[in-house]
């Protein structure tokens, strides 16, 4: 915590640390910078003074940013005060009055086509790659559950094969996986020398490493360039592509919900109208054309 924290409060120190701990890797990274940026602003400031006023200061100094980077430094301080308020340390939350900056949702333009799909698995040659990319489209896990499925993650039942992900928060769910898949996963893991599913070459000392979210970052850029795609995807974009087909398939939303792992209802309802096919005009009669305009 020493190369975040640039107050001598012993109090606080421990307060920001007691919350960093409990998130998630990349969770943590991200969050710590929020605040050494934030108590870099505020040099010497005590986490008892802080009122909404030097919070909103903050985030008005990254006007150059986008509405959604803002929103996300917005998310770490209200994420903080929080559990600093929940715990008793702090009396009151400042950070309740601040508002939500509006920023275009642009998630429709992060859905492949299911023709893009299709050429980015074809065209890869690599089995290990090719797996990666069946698994994001059919399961729309996010990039660090793939990277820390296991061999022991996959059970048959008498329904066919059940995956257990780890999501966020240390959450676990079990899916359902569709017969073709699971057969591909069961040859798949036959040829493993390893107890993760998806590793990188072994090291020096001879194990075997679980691939990182950067080295499948640049596995999926890779894939899209091999199917010459006009886009560079994210894995974040199969996961949208993998939930709006399933939609658009008629796929229950609860069922999305559940596979997804959204604790949220409203935050799966957003692919409900990612791609629409009809609004209120293909319900209206259309205007006959003037004369005059023959």
């Amino acid at each position: 915590m020493q190369e975040l924290i640039l107050t001598k409060n012993i109090e606080d120190m421990s307060m920001i640390g007691s919350w960093i701990f409990q998130k998630s890797a990349k969770t943590q990274k991200y969050y710590k910078r929020v605040l050494k940026d934030f108590l870099q602003f505020y040099p010497g400031i005590s986490l008892k003074a802080v009122e909404i006023t030097h919070l909103a200061l903050f985030l008005k100094a990254y006007g150059d940013h986008t509405n959604s980077t803002r929103n996300t430094y917005k998310s770490a301080l209200s994420s903080f005060f929080s559990f600093a308020t929940k715990t008793g340390y702090l009396p009151r939350n400042p950070a309740l009055a601040l508002d939500q900056l509006k920023s275009p949702d642009r998630m429709y333009s992060k859905v492949l086509s299911r023709e893009q799909m299709e050429q980015m698995i074809l065209k890869e040659e690599s089995i290990r790659n090719k797996m990666i990319l069946k698994i994001f489209y059919f399961t729309g896990l996010r990039v660090e559950e793939l990277c820390s499925l296991k061999v022991s993650s996959f059970i048959k039942n008498d329904f066919g094969m059940l995956m257990t992900v780890i999501g966020k928060g240390r959450k676990v769910r079990s899916l359902h996986l569709p017969k073709e898949l699971a057969d591909e996963i069961q040859s798949f893991i036959l040829n493993l020398e390893s107890e993760f599913l998806f590793t990188n070459q072994k090291n020096t000392f001879g194990v075997f490493q679980p691939l990182s979210h950067s080295q499948v970052f640049r596995i999926v850029k890779a894939a899209a360039k091999k199917a010459k795609l006009s886009v560079e995807p994210s894995p974040h974009w199969l996961r949208h592509t993998s939930a709006t087909h399933a939609i658009e398939g008629g796929a229950p939303i609860h069922v999305v919900q559940r596979s997804l792992g959204h604790e949220s209802i409203s935050t799966t309802g957003k692919y409900l109208d990612i791609r629409p096919k009809e609004s209120v005009g293909d319900y209206i009669q259309p205007i006959q054309r003037d004369h005059h305009e023959s």
